[in-house]
């Protein structure tokens, strides 16, 4: 027999309020990054303190966490904290599997402000002994997590050409492997297709390239052909180009990055 433990607790960190009295300063200790996976509900608690380590009460605060994308500095949850125990300072900030599932897979920075019942402005929490105001939110892809695959099956005319629409790369999808895979269906088709890939956002005709290794020449082949390859692309496409005597047709590929 096996056995295993399965642990189910609340992350948590402390929030300094800063009521400075006498000389002594005992500040929060340095806190580890807050970590939470896409897809799935999250609680974080929040301990709200004083200069003394004292708990503060809540009763004429307001607590607010913003989560801040770093690399574009907008705010992509901006969320009340609800307060727990009014008395002994404890906000609790849930994070449903709706809103996790928006974020991408990184590191994020998290700010938390509080307001004062009857004064205007916010005042900032410190989150550690260094009087920084931002904690760090660790978001993660779950472990096996199941991506759906993107199947195109029309394809626009561009000369003797046959492409076919831009499917998401593992650029976009936190895939850090760049593993793809690729399955192409045929009926009785004569001809040749290949993959390209595109490393812009918004990419122009001129922005594809033929990714290397990933051209194939089929004669009168019915069926479906796997393919396996890796790259860090933002697009990736399929062009096939029928042979002058072909009669039958490259149907689809399913595709995932």
């Amino acid at each position: 027999m096996h056995q295993a433990t399965i642990y189910q607790y609340n992350q948590r960190a402390e929030i300094l309020i800063p009521e400075r009295r006498g000389t002594s300063y005992y500040g929060p200790d340095n806190h580890k990054p807050l970590v939470c996976y896409k897809g799935l509900n999250i609680d974080i608690d929040f301990f709200a303190k004083d200069t003394d380590r004292k708990p503060q009460t809540l009763h004429n605060k307001t607590y607010t966490c913003k989560i801040i994308d770093r690399t574009s500095g907008a705010v992509v949850i901006n969320k009340q904290l609800m307060p727990h125990d009014y008395d002994n300072g404890i906000l609790l900030l849930h994070l449903d599997h709706e809103e996790t599932s928006q974020l991408d897979a990184k590191t994020y920075d998290v700010t938390v402000t509080y307001t004062l019942t009857n004064s205007t402005g916010s005042y900032g929490g410190t989150s550690d002994q260094n009087m920084r105001l931002s904690y760090v939110l660790d978001v993660r892809d779950q472990p096996g997590e199941f991506r759906a695959s993107e199947t195109v099956s029309v394809f626009q005319t561009v000369g003797d050409d046959r492409v076919g629409g831009r499917m998401t790369g593992p650029a976009q999808n936190a895939n850090r492997t760049g593993l793809q895979t690729a399955q192409v269906h045929t009926t009785d088709y004569t001809g040749v297709y290949k993959f390209q890939g595109t490393l812009s956002i918004q990419p122009t005709d001129s922005d594809w390239f033929d990714i290397a290794g990933q051209s194939y020449t089929l004669t009168s082949d019915t069926g479906v052909k796997y393919h396996t390859f890796y790259g860090q692309y933002q697009y990736v496409r399929i062009v096939h180009t029928p042979d002058v005597a072909n009669t039958g047709t490259l149907d689809k590929v399913v595709y995932r990055s």
